[in-house]
């Protein structure tokens, strides 16, 4: 099953952490700000999966993200003409955790039955849209 997010793809950020009392003791409670892109780019991932008619998978599962971003203004027309790979940030396993913690529970049970991940990065090229291709596969490839 192959899925399209379109926009700007979007790492899972780190956490903030609260102290807050309970019991008599101080524990950290981590959080991410409500306001975090991420909330809605997870929800848009969801979106896209349950749009496309996707099921809930059982056993082992396979994974390839291709995450397109928007080319910057400052790479020449020559250049945009051809793909190229995207070597700065975000980093690749901070993209494939957003997609994972996305699809958690609703295409599998739980995000360890992801046995193959591949995540590449990439700049659009050539009237290409910014946005990020998920392909889930029973079928893994070693």
């Amino acid at each position: 099953m192959k899925i399209f997010i379109p926009g700007e793809p979007v790492a899972q950020p780190r956490h903030n952490f609260r102290v807050i009392k309970s019991g008599g003791r101080f524990i950290c409670k981590p959080y991410i700000k409500s306001d975090h892109p991420i909330h809605a780019f997870k929800e848009a991932v969801q979106l896209a999966f349950k749009q496309a008619g996707g099921k809930m998978h059982e056993g082992p599962v396979g994974l390839t993200i291709m995450c397109i971003f928007p080319r910057p203004k400052s790479h020449s027309k020559k250049r945009s003409s051809k793909m190229e790979w995207k070597p700065s940030k975000p980093d690749s396993d901070n993209l494939g955790k957003s997609i994972l913690d996305a699809l958690n529970k609703i295409a599998y049970a739980d995000d360890s039955q992801v046995v193959c991940l591949t995540v590449k990065k990439m700049f659009a090229f050539d009237g290409m849209n910014p946005g990020v291709s998920v392909a889930i596969t029973k079928e893994i490839i070693v």
